[in-house]
């Protein structure tokens, strides 16, 4: 007697209904996670580049500038070598870099300055920084001194 071995064309059609099936729920679910994932990335760059500004504050006990002029596409971190107000040696420089994202600055705050004891010239602890993408939600908040921290929930 000789069995025969391998998948039935029946056999492999339920499976791949089972599959589609499958896939078919889990696709939604992923894009939110991949959604959370980028908000939370972005929010811990901005969050790096604001604390790079505030250590540097410090360490060359001068002002050094956190910005940005064009709605978060990019922004910077400059010393500001000559006490003008205006970043004059760069530091730092990075771009958004991930489609779809937004970030909102609460009371249109988009330059932070840090003094060389590292406050920051903040008029209020309300002023933050708000990154979405569809339902994803990320906000980079300032404590009264003017350390940032990242968190789910509004400032």
């Amino acid at each position: 007697m000789r069995t025969e071995q391998g998948f039935t064309l029946i056999e492999l059609l339920i499976t791949l209904v089972v599959l589609s099936i499958l896939v078919a729920l889990a696709v939604p679910n992923f894009r939110g996670l991949m959604d959370r994932n980028a908000t939370t990335a972005i929010a811990n760059d901005i969050l790096s580049s604001i604390l790079l500004a505030r250590s540097e504050s410090i360490k060359r006990e001068q002002p050094v500038i956190f910005s940005s002029n064009d709605g978060f596409a990019t922004w910077q971190v400059a010393a500001d070598t000559d006490n003008n107000g205006s970043g004059d040696e760069t530091l730092l420089e990075h771009s958004l870099g991930v489609n779809g994202i937004t970030v909102a600055a609460n009371n249109n705050v988009t330059t932070i300055t840090f003094n060389s004891r590292g406050r920051a010239n903040l008029a209020t602890n309300s002023d933050f920084f708000a990154i979405s993408k569809n339902d994803a939600m990320r906000y980079v908040c300032f404590s009264a001194t003017g350390r940032p921290r990242v968190q789910e929930t509004r400032c």
